[in-house]
């Protein structure tokens, strides 16, 4: 029989290359493994920058119509305010005018009150002075005339 040292040497030997040829294997499958993450990740970051730049675009895209409606909407309330404010002006203009002509009718109306009262206090005034001279010829008739 052969050296038991020699064949406890051999065995290890053995050993020692398989377990080399496992480690071979072990750093290709990992480097493998190391590689198809890197490729999967590459992939997937390039379908996140994809579909953010889409979504982007479409957080975009909308913005833009939102704007265009509430610009349209603005424009529309401001014509509708402007409508308003005209038909309001035009209807204070004619209210005013109207105002004018009945001042204008109540003025009158007033001088021509103004005129009779004028008038009345002349007659009235003719009237005293015509009732106090019929007095005053009849007391002057009473104290001198009769007798």
């Amino acid at each position: 029989m052969s050296d038991p040292n020699q064949e406890l040497k051999e065995l290890i030997l053995a050993l020692d290359k398989k377990l080399d040829g496992f480690d071979r294997k072990f750093e290709t499958q990992i480097t493998d493994l190391r590689n198809e993450v890197r490729l999967v990740r590459t992939e997937l970051e390039a379908k996140i920058d994809l579909s953010r730049s889409e979504l982007e675009a479409k957080i975009d895209l909308s913005r833009r119509e939102l704007e265009a409606k509430i610009d349209l909407s603005r424009s529309e309330l401001e014509a509708k305010i402007d409508l308003s404010r005209r038909e309001l002006e035009a209807k204070i203009d004619l209210s005013r005018s109207e105002l004018e002509v009945k001042i204008a009718e109540l003025s009158a109306k007033m001088d021509g009150y103004g005129k009779r009262l004028d008038q009345q206090e002349f007659v009235s005034r003719g009237a005293i002075l015509a009732l106090v001279v019929g007095v005053a010829s009849g007391f002057i008739k009473y104290l001198f005339f009769t007798g």
